[in-house]
């Protein structure tokens, strides 16, 4: 009976890795986003502060530091009216030596998935004492991960001329930031936009925040925890197990 109730315990714990292994790969995939980076808006710029997806721009970008590593797959932006709900989202990584926006993924170029254009959703956002503001949503296509604790930089641009990105409050309610954003003009990257500067700061901040699934580590841990607990499960069973036999 000895061996038998050890060789239940075991199966206990073993069944419990199993389950854990299968909850994470299922869960996975489908897990909920997580706020990775929020920074609230508090007022439309004044005079406008104009993003405008164009060879010559004016294009903002302003960086971010997350919480936390992982996949993002939506972002959230303020800002004035606009009839047109095309935009342009960019991500960067830093230039440390500049504190700007690097020349991402090489040279003067940016491609692939760190540009994107996506059409956004547009709801009216109330701030006591203040019209005029929206709230912009859009998901993003694969391929954007990013590191936690590391500075990147976000452009988001309308494809039309006028649209005002809105100030941020008082700084990130979730992650960090280390600089002002700035604004380029070109004159323009080899791949048909200002992305590559020069850049120049424009002393303030502006409001977004980025959704993300966290990065695969995080599931590892839930793994690890599912595994401790087999490990207690098995614990308790052998004092049973063990007077039984006696």
């Amino acid at each position: 009976m000895f061996h038998h109730g050890r060789t239940r315990a075991a199966l206990l714990g073993a069944s419990t890795l199993g389950c854990a292994a299968i909850f994470a790969a299922v869960a996975h995939p489908a897990a909920a986003d997580t706020i990775i980076y929020q920074n609230l808006p508090t007022n439309l710029a004044a005079p406008p502060e104009i993003s405008f997806h164009n060879t010559t721009g004016p294009v903002i970008a302003d960086d971010f530091v997350a919480t936390q590593g992982g996949d993002i797959t939506h972002l959230t932006w303020w800002g004035g009216d606009t009839a047109n709900l095309q935009f342009e989202v960019v991500l960067q990584d830093n230039n440390p030596a500049a504190g700007e926006p690097a020349l991402t993924p090489a040279g003067n170029n940016v491609t692939g998935g760190l540009k994107q254009f996506v059409t956004a959703t547009q709801t009216s956002f109330s701030i006591p004492g203040l019209t005029g503001l929206f709230q912009y949503d859009a998901d993003v296509a694969p391929g954007w991960s990013i590191a936690g604790g590391t500075d990147y930089w976000l452009t988001v641009a309308n494809a039309s001329d006028g649209w005002n990105w809105a100030e941020a409050l008082n700084g990130p309610t979730i992650g960090s930031e280390n600089f002002n954003a700035h604004q380029s003009t070109g004159p323009g990257c080899l791949d048909g936009g200002p992305h590559c500067g020069p850049w120049t700061d424009i002393h303030t901040d502006f409001a977004f925040q980025i959704d993300a699934v966290p990065e695969p580590t995080t599931w590892a841990l839930m793994v690890l925890g599912f595994g401790g607990l087999g490990a207690m499960l098995r614990a308790r069973k052998r004092p049973h197990t063990l007077a039984r036999t006696a």
